[in-house]
């Protein structure tokens, strides 16, 4: 685009989905800037994150959802691999396939049944395995597990890797960030957006994307979302240093899961509780969630403690990203409410709200998660 004509467009959270968008944009021809409330990017949910790209797992349903999910997890090789390319940061991708086992008979059938549908609509899925042939895949998996399967294609990536990536490529590619800048005020206008800054100041702007995760409900206010609202729900982790390989594979368990980044550090989770704002870990959130690591893992009780740590991921009434314009032909976009899914979906909803905004129409594949659906 010629710099006179280039859409001006203001991004609100510099997660990983908000730099996701702006990163499309910009690489489309958009002039962005990033209005990030916290110290820094990468504070909230994505800081949190266990950065899991379980699109095969996190299945519940066929649906646009399980497409959306396989979708972007199909992007996020080559997505990774031109992060580094360009900005030298290695976001840790591990294709180390995943492993969900129960210890009842009742979640042995259900799991069954999640493979038989889910081999039926292309996921890539074992059929039930039994206790030894989950031993080969997970040496020292604890004897109470009774069944399993196993999604090979589903990774994971190391979520503060990737927004140290996201913030470099911004960089390069002449993205503003302003961080500690809090907005307070939206305004939508025929041909603009006015967004009006807590220390003051106000920024007008062509276009307006909200990736504010859980605190993208107070921006948006009652109608904002249509009949869906977006809520925080508080998940703890805990990580836990074995000393050594323990886990090769991503493992979920009836109460939890498991995962090993490169670092030796095993990263145990997760709680869903609805408190409200309260980003921080409790001591029954912690014993809750090592003592379900315990029950898969048991040689993990006598590891060493590290540290633990909790976010807010924003869930949606209908429990489905609002992704696009909050009205048609409006100025305002909305890119958040991804819940357990922000790392994983970031790559797809960087590159259908850049669409979004540069072609002046949402994208068809936005229609399942438009924000004024039926809640």
């Amino acid at each position: 685009m010629n710099p006179a004509t280039r859409a001006q467009c203001l991004v609100i959270g510099g997660g990983i989905v908000g730099l996701a968008v702006a990163v499309s944009l910009a690489r489309k021809g958009g002039a962005v800037r990033v209005l990030e409330r916290g110290d820094q990017c990468g504070e909230g949910a994505s800081g949190a994150a266990a950065g899991m790209l379980a699109a095969g797992a996190e299945s519940t349903a066929a649906g646009p959802f399980q497409e959306l999910c396989r979708s972007s997890r199909e992007l996020w090789p080559s997505w990774a691999d031109e992060l580094r390319a360009t900005t030298g940061v290695d976001c840790e991708l591990d294709r180390t396939g995943l492993v969900s086992v129960t210890t009842s008979r009742q979640g042995a059938r259900r799991l069954e049944q999640q493979a038989k549908w889910q081999q039926g609509h292309g996921v890539e899925v074992s059929s039930l395995l039994e206790p030894g042939q989950l031993r080969q895949l997970v040496p020292g998996l604890s004897s109470t597990v009774v069944a399993g399967i196993h999604y090979p294609n589903d990774w994971h990536v190391h979520s503060h890797r990737v927004v140290e990536a996201l913030v470099a490529a911004c960089a390069r590619l002449e993205v503003a960030i302003e961080t500690k800048t809090e907005v307070t005020g939206i305004e939508p206008g025929l041909k603009g957006v006015h967004v009006t800054l807590g220390n003051g100041r106000s920024e007008d702007a062509d276009y307006l994307v909200v990736c504010a995760g859980s605190w993208s409900q107070q921006l948006l206010g009652p109608a904002g979302a249509g009949k869906n609202t977006v809520e925080p729900v508080r998940g703890q982790i805990v990580a836990i240093d074995p000393g050594r390989p323990v886990l090769s594979v991503i493992l979920f368990g009836d109460d939890g899961y498991l995962l090993q980044k490169r670092s030796g550090l095993v990263l145990a989770g997760t709680t869903e509780e609805r408190v409200g704002y309260q980003p921080w870990p409790t001591v029954d959130g912690v014993r809750t969630v090592a003592q379900a690591a315990i029950e898969l893992l048991p040689e993990l009780a006598l590891a060493r403690f590290a540290y633990a740590w909790a976010g807010l991921r924003p869930h949606a009434t209908d429990g489905r990203p609002l992704l696009g314009r909050t009205e048609p032909g409006g100025r305002v976009l909305l890119a958040t409410a991804h819940y357990r899914n922000g790392v994983l979906l970031a790559p797809i909803t960087g590159e259908l709200i850049a669409r979004a905004v540069l072609e002046g129409v949402d994208p068809p594949e936005l229609t399942p998660f438009r924000p004024g659906r039926s809640a």
